[in-house]
């Protein structure tokens, strides 16, 4: 049996969208008031510098100075995980000992991109980042990075690395995530995390805690809603819950990347600024 005693993060987590000026600088105050817009709704803890952040578009410099606002934003109150998105082990090692530095309370890995990378080398690059930090470690299993990485190799990586803690699976394959299960050994602790909004109630019936949602960032008190539904098992109230989050997901997909949640959050009270260019926003 998997164990998830004492999680770091469960219940509506939430992605970090990053607010830009119209010539492409950060907007740090508006970042910090999207972290308190989300924390005085019930969000649990924040997921930073991922692919809906924008952070392929930002410096090393930005996406430092965008982790470092988020946690002290946060105020310790929430957990917070710095996601290291990088190509070579020596580049996502200089992230996540920046990360540590600025005291994120947990590191995510990426799959590097584009290239195609063996089993041998996905286990490297995993495993060698995360020992380089005292932090515990987290995967995130992001297809669209071209490097889906395989249930197995979770299951090896887990197995063998004690200072790795939880799984974000973005995949939407349940066959996949269901055989991960079976192959982790027993008493293993296992933070799983839905890293889409369209199957938070599927994974949660199979021992998920939660989600890392992106609605969350615009209506946080939904995902808050859903996610307690599903914490006290009334299934009825989830799946209406589920529903309506998967209408709400296929309209803020509207437009070019990140463009509607960017014009809806300046809708909702909580202004995102506008997506960097070469991104374009809502026509």
């Amino acid at each position: 049996m998997i164990t998830s005693n004492n999680p770091l993060f469960k219940g509506a987590a939430s992605e970090v969208v990053t607010p830009f000026t119209t010539d492409g600088k950060l907007e740090l105050g508006l970042l910090k008031h999207e972290i308190e817009f989300m924390i005085e709704r019930g969000i649990t803890g924040f997921f930073v510098n991922g692919l809906a952040s924008e952070a392929l578009m930002m410096s090393d410099a930005d996406r430092y100075a965008a982790a470092l606002a988020v946690r002290e934003a946060s105020k310790g109150k929430v957990p917070v995980m710095g996601n290291v998105i990088a190509n070579s082990i020596s580049e996502g090692i200089r992230y996540a000992r920046e990360y540590q530095d600025m005291g994120m309370e947990a590191l995510i890995l990426t799959p590097p991109l584009i290239y195609k990378y063996n089993t041998d080398g996905l286990y490297a690059f995993f495993v060698e980042i995360a020992a380089s930090v005292d932090l515990p470690a987290y995967i995130y299993n992001a297809p669209e990075t071209g490097n889906k990485v395989a249930p197995e190799l979770i299951a090896r990586i887990f197995n063998q690395n004690s200072n790795f803690r939880g799984y974000k699976d973005s995949t939407q394959n349940l066959i996949e995530l269901q055989t991960l299960l079976l192959k982790l050994d027993d008493e293993r602790h296992f933070e799983l995390m839905s890293g889409s909004d369209a199957l938070t109630m599927s994974i949660i019936m199979l021992g998920g805690l939660g989600v890392i949602s992106l609605i969350s960032v615009v209506f946080p008190q939904l995902i808050v809603d859903f996610c307690a539904a599903c914490a006290a098992q009334d299934w009825k109230s989830a799946t209406q819950l589920q529903n309506k989050v998967l209408r709400v997901r296929e309209a803020l997909k509207i437009g070019p990347f990140m463009a509607a949640y960017k014009y809806v959050g300046g809708k909702v009270g909580n202004p995102l600024g506008v997506v960097k260019r070469p991104l374009s926003g809502l026509n």
